[in-house]
């Protein structure tokens, strides 16, 4: 058989997904967790840093018990700010609760708990107390590396400036936690982010460099050895990940194949590096760095001489070495990108259009910036402070690729935000991807069917965003409200979740457009702002700035909040429509319509945001549905008041029961009044704030009607069709 071991791969990845869609756990995950008890005492060894936040320090621990499920298993723990650093070989004491990780819980969500697991990271520990039973532990090997990993982070500190030090420390060691998200994100927009997960580039510099040293010595077989060294020590040196034990495997392989007079393979080192991925850890296949990885590495074997020889036909018409760099370069980002599109479409629903532009800007200063700071790190141990001036031209060097990416990342279509494909589409094209390369005598047809795909591919979700009837999503977004209405050709978004904390994640880029995007959307028809309190707007900010909006509902009242101009601003430079509504005005959607119920011009001074929130009833056919932000008490006693001789006004299918189920809200002659079937919950899962109260739980039971929260069925989906049939669904 030709190339078994790439058989044997493809049947070993086949087996892992499929047994993994029917819900087999691999590594004892489920055995673990039954095993561990929430605020017991436990004892480990840290054998990593993982994270400095503001408000805690995160480390990587293996656990030491006498439970054969625990042992050597590892875990996360966060520790908060003001305790004592810990370092590599610690071992402590420690009590702490155990926090299981979540898993997706919405549609183009973030599934932690698979994320963990492609770390084989089993959990989180929240540390409440802890003790240094000793130091030193662990391997000496090890140590020395993480000593040296500590001695890059502290030199380039030292030496650079502050943004051009931490590029400068997730060129070379990978550690991209200190990169400002600024930079990161002007090297994801510009599709540079390779640059910054090492990879087979950088092995190439370690080999070149070695090779260079072996050269002038005339070791060739010792040498050959010595970079094999040098490579493991590169990998436990950058942690590992999946994009880089890739390329050391195939590195090493090649350098053996070398020694032992054998002619290199490249698809045998792919296939036998991830099967050692593979075999170590079966949830790695799902690791986006991998995928990405080998997938570029594919694209590269398969197309590069292809494209290449295309290019040449072409602009290679006289002889230059710059000409030359130019097809080449070109040709490696093609081929890579190619078949990493479909993968980013997928995974970040990211397109760009300047990514030939700006790997060719960047990409030769990539290698002289990681050999340089290599050359630099070591000779600074021999030389001490006289290379300083010399960390200025890394500086320049650094600064360099730093304005390439935010120029690149600013160019008209350098960033395209794209609906989510149909997987079966993406594999389709693969197919036909793969039976073009390798010849088809046929192959005007498959060209077809692969432009046809890729038109389907985008425009199908933007056809599917539209629905029947009529479709509700109450989406999870943590503490705080986001709800999509889509009635036959029309969205509407209602409020978009958000913190005030700057150091929490944009919910509006993690969660909220990821969702509106694997729904199809790619604009929205009417944003709905309740309130301006930060978990219900702030989210919406990133949405407005990247989705083509056509109209923003806002109350008359919203200018109490002092965001309300800052957010109004943002609103008017993307010229979208703003539609200031009061109480007794009627929105017409399609064939529904939104009635404002509240507030009238009488501003309640209690709790002024809240209580002046936007009150509004959906009404499609016979199914309504009444949104009442974060109103309290006696926001209600004056809805009552008003509505009074008219109280059918109020009354609706569904409740959205009003500041996420707060002791503040929701009284008896209210509820009685709205008289709901099904009552919806908008609260984040274990809230500081003890929401839903019980409470308020009791008086909805006592009116008979469902009951549905987002923290325990995560996104809540609400389908109406125009029978008045309802089937409402959780996606956990």
């Amino acid at each position: 058989m030709k190339r078994p071991f790439c058989v044997l791969a493809i049947v070993y990845i086949v087996i892992i997904i499929g047994l993994h869609l029917l819900g087999v756990v691999f590594l004892g995950y489920d055995k673990v967790y039954s095993n561990l008890d929430t605020n017991s005492q436990y004892t480990g060894m840290i054998i990593d840093v993982k994270d400095e936040k503001d408000y805690k320090d995160v480390y990587v621990i293996k656990l030491i018990s006498n439970n054969k499920y625990i042992d050597d298993k590892k875990f996360l723990i966060n520790i908060k700010k003001d305790n004592e650093k810990l370092e590599y070989g610690d071992q402590i004491n420690f009590v702490g609760e155990f926090l299981k990780p979540e898993g997706k819980r919405n549609y183009g969500g973030f599934d932690y708990s698979l994320y963990l697991k492609t770390q084989k990271i089993y959990g989180t520990f929240n540390v409440q107390n802890f003790k240094i039973i000793s130091k030193n532990k662990g391997n000496k090997i090890q140590k020395n590396i993480i000593n040296f990993k500590q001695h890059v982070k502290e030199t380039l500190r030292t030496y650079l400036n502050k943004d051009e030090a931490e590029l400068g420390i997730g060129l070379v060691i990978g550690d991209r936690t200190g990169i400002s998200k600024e930079v990161e994100n002007d090297f994801k927009d510009s599709n540079l982010t390779h640059m910054l997960a090492v990879s087979g580039s950088h092995f190439t510099y370690i080999i070149l460099t070695v090779g260079y040293v072996n050269k002038i010595i005339r070791r060739n077989r010792l040498g050959k050895i010595i970079m094999i060294i040098v490579i493991i020590l590169f990998m436990n040196l950058t942690g590992n990940t999946a994009s880089v034990v890739r390329s050391g495997i195939m590195a090493i392989m090649t350098i053996l194949a070398s020694l032992f007079h054998r002619r290199a393979d490249i698809w045998t080192s792919m296939a036998v590096a991830l099967l050692i991925q593979i075999i170590d850890n079966p949830y790695v296949i799902f690791d986006i760095g991998l995928q990405l990885s080998y997938g570029g590495v594919i694209g590269i074997v398969l197309l590069n001489e292809k494209i290449t020889n295309t290019l040449t036909r072409y602009l290679n018409k006289k002889e230059s070495k710059i000409k030359q760099y130019v097809i080449t370069a070109i040709s490696v980002t093609l081929s890579a990108n190619i078949i990493i599109i479909p993968m980013m479409l997928l995974n970040f629903n990211t397109l760009s259009f300047s990514f030939i532009i700006s790997n060719l800007l960047a990409g030769p200063l990539l290698g002289v910036i990681v050999i340089f700071a290599f050359i630099l790190l070591f000779a600074l141990l021999l030389l001490g402070s006289l290379l300083k001036p010399l960390f200025s031209v890394l500086n320049l060097l650094i600064n360099m690729l730093i304005k390439i990416a935010h120029i690149c990342a600013n160019l008209p279509f350098s960033k395209v935000y794209m609906p989510t494909p149909n997987i079966l589409l993406v594999i389709i094209f693969y197919v036909c991807l793969a039976v073009k390369i390798y010849g088809y005598k046929k192959e005007k047809y498959i060209n077809i069917i692969l432009v046809i795909i890729i038109v389907f591919n985008f425009f199908f979700p933007i056809l599917n965003s539209k629905v029947q009837d009529l479709e509700i999503n109450f989406i999870d977004v943590g503490q705080g409200d986001s709800t999509l209405i889509r009635v036959n050709d029309k969205s509407i978004l209602i409020d978009g979740g958000g913190s005030a904390f700057e150091s929490e994640s944009d919910v509006g880029e993690m969660t909220l457009l990821p969702f509106l995007l694997d729904r199809g959307l790619i604009s929205i028809d009417y944003v709905i702002v309740s309130h301006f309190d930060a978990d219900h707007y702030k989210g919406l900010i990133y949405v407005i700035e990247n989705l083509k909006i056509n109209n923003v509902v806002i109350s008359t009242l919203g200018q109490e909040s002092n965001d309300f101009n800052e957010f109004l601003d943002l609103v008017r430079k993307n010229n979208i429509n703003i539609l200031e509504v009061k109480m007794g005005d009627i929105l017409k959607v399609g064939n529904a319509k939104i009635e404002i119920l509240h507030p009238n011009r009488e501003q309640i001074n209690d709790n002024v945001k809240n209580n002046n929130a936007l009150v509004f009833k959906f009404i499609w056919n016979d199914f309504s549905i009444l949104f009442t932000g974060d109103i309290e008490e006696v926001a209600e006693e004056k809805i009552l008041s008003i509505y009074k001789n008219n109280l059918e006004k109020l009354q609706s299918t569904v409740l959205k029961v009003a500041h996420h189920g707060s002791k503040t809200s929701s009284t008896n002659s209210f509820l009685e009044a709205v008289n709901p079937q099904i009552a919806l919950i908008g609260v984040g899962k274990n809230n500081k704030f003890g929401h839903p109260n019980q409470g308020v739980i009791d008086r909805l039971n006592n009116l008979n009607c469902k009951i549905y929260s987002i923290y325990e069925m995560g996104d809540i989906s609400i389908s109406v069709n125009k029978k008045h049939k309802i089937r409402v669904e959780g996606f956990i």
